[in-house]
């Protein structure tokens, strides 16, 4: 049976079906009052996870989650925000970027982080300094019931492409020994960490990654993820399952469980109905 881990993107006003779709989901969860009882519904539904983003809404969201809890849920934290880096610093700059997460974080965390980095800029240790900067941005949900941080797939698959196995380990220990969290991935090319991780060797940590039946997304080819799956002895989280819709629900679950023992599998809905469907077919076959 696959655990149902309830995805983020329709909180955030993402729709692969329509701009004008993506507009009123905008709109419609501004009010974090609705994500929460699309949140709650799926928790009576047997979702025991969701995915979490480090952007202000979803900080917003789990303010409230806390204030009004009627639920529990496991929290995959889900980091960097790529697309608020990014946007930020092309509308203001590099230095309201960092207002912005020191903000959020906190001055007595920004301060210890601060200390610590005047002496990685002296040892000139920049990957230090880079997960420090990060760890900025998980600090205001720590306190929360997080089950995993996962790095973005943009940070993860540059890392995977220049074959930089030293900054892999860094991340993996200081999420693990120095923040207490277990630690996580994200990637668009599972065959290329799974084969990578098997080189260095290092142990198999949890994946999460595109799988399903048209191969979108997934890199290099369906058929080489495929046999990456097979052949990968940690945990893997299956997102972009039904390929924006492109699929039915039953062809998924049916082709997932052609593939191994894959436990967790990331689905958006935000609608009774839709939570409904979906929890009665992965859940009770």
């Amino acid at each position: 049976m696959m655990e149902l881990i309830l995805g983020h993107n329709q909180f955030i006003g993402i729709s692969h079906i329509s701009d004008e779709r993506s507009r009123e989901r905008e709109k419609y969860f501004s009010d974090v009052k609705n994500i929460y009882n699309v949140v709650e519904k799926a928790a009576e539904l047997g979702y025991r996870g969701m995915i979490i983003e480090t952007l202000p809404r979803m900080l917003e969201f789990l303010k409230y989650y806390e204030r009004n809890r009627t639920f529990d849920m496991e929290l995959y934290l889900q980091f960097p925000y790529v697309q608020n880096y990014i946007q930020k610093m092309n509308e203001n700059g590099l230095l309201s970027l960092i207002q912005d997460i020191i903000h959020r974080s906190g001055l007595k965390n920004t301060s210890i982080i601060a200390v610590k980095n005047i002496v990685n800029l002296v040892k000139k240790d920049f990957f230090s300094l880079a997960v420090s900067f990060l760890e900025l941005e998980i600090k205001p949900f720590m306190d929360l019931n997080i089950k995993a941080v996962l790095l973005h797939n943009v940070f993860t698959d540059v890392l995977l492409s220049l074959g930089i196995s030293d900054c892999m380990k860094t991340y993996i220990d200081h999420v693990q020994y120095d923040m207490g969290l277990n630690p996580g991935f994200i990637t668009l090319n599972f065959e290329l960490f799974q084969r990578n991780f098997e080189k260095w060797h290092m142990k198999p940590q949890l994946v999460m990654t595109p799988i399903n039946p048209g191969g979108y997304d997934m890199n290099p080819s369906k058929a080489a993820v495929e046999v990456a799956i097979k052949k990968y002895r940690g945990e893997i989280i299956a997102m972009n399952i039904l390929g924006g819709g492109a699929f039915s629900v039953n062809i998924v679950h049916d082709y997932l469980t052609t593939l191994g023992d894959i436990k967790f599998c990331v689905v958006g809905a935000s609608s009774e109905k839709h939570l409904s469907e979906l929890a009665d077919i992965f859940k009770n076959r």
